[in-house]
């Protein structure tokens, strides 16, 4: 069952606390070094975007949201998960992570009504559009889930690339490996004004996600992507055209 999230009216001083409590825990965990951070000044505190990044740890979101300060940044999280305790799920509906419900549920529009509303409100959404973090889940292609939120909100997107969170704490890892190095690099706003609107055309949505998914590579520098993935996907992104509208 989906569950429906309450309206996001969280304080800034809460916010800031939480947020505050875990920039105090990953000092303690992480080396972080962060590039081009100044690519979100870009965007008014006003303007909602998506920020979207590969995929290689527990603790992506962390890190991201940490690490951006010009932004409140809202994650989608599993409902199962997020939610599996009361303390965290008070932190979650503080930080406003977005619940996603689990597969069996069929009916997802809830998750995208939620996301588009608070993208049109002003809102950052963070995304990793691969998928999961265990390569043989992943869909290093990317979900076109994203590209889809973004064209009905008309918001821009913001690529960004993760390294070494991976190594910080391992997929089934209990605790982090402390003091191990992460980048994390901030690629330029990316505009589809002229495909607003046209969330249900495939073709678009397929060039979206696409387009966005090359400059994640980009700032990644396709990092842990394995090698014929690799040769596949730049072999299509070399030849990528817009869609004939």
């Amino acid at each position: 069952m989906a569950v429906e999230p309450k309206p996001y009216a969280t304080s800034e001083w809460a916010y800031e606390s939480i947020k505050g409590f875990f920039r105090f825990l990953l000092m303690l965990t992480y080396d972080v070094k962060t590039y081009t951070l100044d690519r979100l000044d870009e965007l008014p505190s006003t303007q909602g975007f998506v920020m979207c990044s590969n995929h290689g740890s527990i603790v992506d979101a962390l890190v991201m949201g940490v690490e951006v300060r010009s932004h409140r940044v809202r994650f989608l999280g599993r409902q199962r998960t997020m939610w599996a305790n009361p303390i965290m799920g008070k932190m979650n509906d503080i930080l406003g992570t977005i619940p996603v419900p689990e597969s069996k549920v069929k009916d997802k529009s809830l998750v995208v009504r939620v996301s588009v509303n608070a993208l049109k409100s002003g809102a950052c959404i963070g995304i990793f559009p691969e998928g999961a973090i265990l390569r043989r889940r992943k869909k290093f292609e990317g979900r076109s889930g994203m590209a889809r939120m973004i064209l009905e909100a008309g918001v821009p997107v913001v690529p960004t690339g993760l390294l070494g969170t991976d190594g910080l704490w391992p997929y089934g890892a209990k605790m982090p490996r402390l003091g191990r190095p992460v980048e994390f690099f901030v690629g330029k706003p990316l505009y589809f004004d002229e495909y607003h609107g046209m969330q249900d055309n495939r073709e678009v949505v397929r060039y979206v996600t696409d387009v966005i998914m090359r400059e994640i590579r980009k700032e990644s520098g396709w990092y842990d992507v394995p090698n014929d993935q690799i040769v596949k996907l730049y072999q299509h992104y070399q030849n990528l055209q817009p869609p004939k509208i």
